[in-house]
């Protein structure tokens, strides 16, 4: 049996397009990744250069566990391979406009327990420009049918599940309270639509981490 993977993963490297946010005289603050040389090649005595990268976890193609959202459920170090390695589904909502919301509708009739659900808005087009905060959005439905079904992991292709400038977080919360996985910030989706797969989105074991970035990427069967 052959098989073939698929990268889903946005590139991480320093100063790269990060986290907005707004102060409350109008400035905004972007937190990003900064990665610098700590030992060069002329410095060592092998020719070895050395790197040190800081970033806040939730940059690039990033998981949340349910500890971002509640401080008493587990947390990055707490998921387990089994959590973040999943047979998949990839859903086609392409065509949608800007701050739109997604209803079940666009589910596939196959019943989403134990399985990743990988939505596939086509919004990493706009990665890195100012139309790729106006992503659309997951609906309340859709959350409704993953949490009765029994879907380990919902991700998507844009920025956040949730609709933006939405303070509440309801996708967040009510996914993360049922210990269902987010995953966001995913590229070339599209290769998965009609295929069946297997996901993987697995971060490394950070004590006290709400979220952290992870090389997502899919294996064909």
């Amino acid at each position: 049996m052959t098989s073939s993977f698929v990268d889903l993963s946005q590139t991480v490297h320093d100063g790269m397009p990060g986290i907005r946010r707004r102060n409350a005289d109008g400035s905004v603050d972007e937190e990003t990744v900064r990665l610098r040389i700590t030992r060069t090649r002329a410095e060592s005595s092998a020719g070895f250069e050395s790197t040190e990268i800081a970033f806040p976890t939730a940059i690039a193609t990033y998981i949340d566990a349910p500890y971002c959202r509640y401080a008493e459920m587990r947390d990055i170090s707490g998921l387990e391979l089994g959590d973040v390695i999943l047979p998949g589904i990839a859903v086609d909502c392409r065509g949608m406009g800007d701050r739109t919301i997604a209803s079940a509708s666009v589910l596939p009739k196959a019943n989403l327990a134990g399985h990743a659900v990988l939505f596939h808005f086509g919004w990493d087009r706009h990665w890195g420009t100012e139309r790729y905060g106006a992503h659309p959005a997951i609906g309340p439905d859709i959350v409704d049918r993953l949490i009765a079904e029994g879907a380990k992991l919902m991700a998507v292709d844009s920025g956040s599940a949730d609709a933006p400038g939405t303070p509440d977080a309801p996708v967040h919360s009510r996914l993360l309270a049922r210990d269902i996985l987010i995953v966001e910030n995913l590229v070339d989706l599209g290769r998965l639509i009609g295929r069946r797969f297997r996901f993987f989105a697995v971060p490394i074991k950070a004590r006290g981490a709400t979220s952290m970035t992870v090389r997502a990427f899919a294996e064909l069967l």
